[in-house]
């Protein structure tokens, strides 16, 4: 009998949930932030950049009409990539002695450094390989590859914003943005109508990806 009620307790404490364990995830959810809290101007940021990248995405169709020196379309879409990395390089930076972080988080300059050294290696790699290749189809590929790394930026960025505790509402739409550039630049070189209008297309993608995004962050998800 006094083994039976001495096996009965201790099964009784063992099926006990550990506190401390729950108040340290109770603490956590409680301390995830909007990511507006964190790095205000971010909402805005998102329609900003779909503005950008679709005006740039259509005038670069509209360029095939009138064909342009190959440079044109090189600076053009370096602005882009440009303007976009150092504007959200700034909102994501400038928050660091204004947040108290006690623990180590990964360094946004390192990411973005790492994701325009990247772009630039394998651009330099692949320039020799479609040297030869026909200019439209040469352009699809460079844009893909261009693509690509912007993809992989915004699964990474989402991914790091979990490091920081924001909100899973407030890092989806990084995911999903990563998700079906990746997709729209695995398709771009082998669907013919694409290498046409695909820079359109783009643009026009990207804008009401960040519009909606803009819209639900700001009116449907800010509280």
């Amino acid at each position: 009998m006094t083994d039976n009620v001495d096996r009965t307790d201790e099964s009784t404490t063992d099926g006990e949930p550990d506190v401390d364990a729950l108040r340290t995830d109770l603490e956590q959810i409680k301390s995830a932030m909007a990511i507006e809290d964190r790095y205000p101007g971010q909402r805005r940021l998102w329609l900003v950049h779909g503005i950008i990248v679709g005006f740039a995405g259509v005038l670069t169709n509209v360029m095939f009409v009138y064909p342009w020196p190959e440079f044109v379309y090189i600076l053009v879409w370096t602005a882009v990539f440009v303007l976009i990395g150092y504007t959200q390089w700034q909102t994501s930076v400038r928050t660091a002695t204004t947040v108290d972080d006690p623990e180590p988080k990964p360094s946004w300059t390192v990411v973005f450094g790492t994701l325009v050294a990247g772009l630039f290696v394998l651009t330099a790699i692949v320039d020799p390989i479609f040297a030869d290749v026909e200019s439209v189809l040469q352009g699809a590929f460079f844009f893909s590859v261009a693509f690509t790394v912007l993809g992989m930026g915004y699964l990474l960025a989402g991914t790091i914003l979990h490091a920081y505790r924001i909100r899973a509402s407030d890092r989806y739409p990084f995911y999903v943005n990563g998700i079906w550039i990746l997709a729209f630049a695995f398709v771009m070189p082998f669907v013919e109508w694409l290498q046409y209008v695909g820079y359109a297309l783009f643009g026009i993608l990207f804008f009401l990806h960040g519009a909606v995004t803009y819209y639900l962050l700001t009116y449907r998800l800010s509280g």
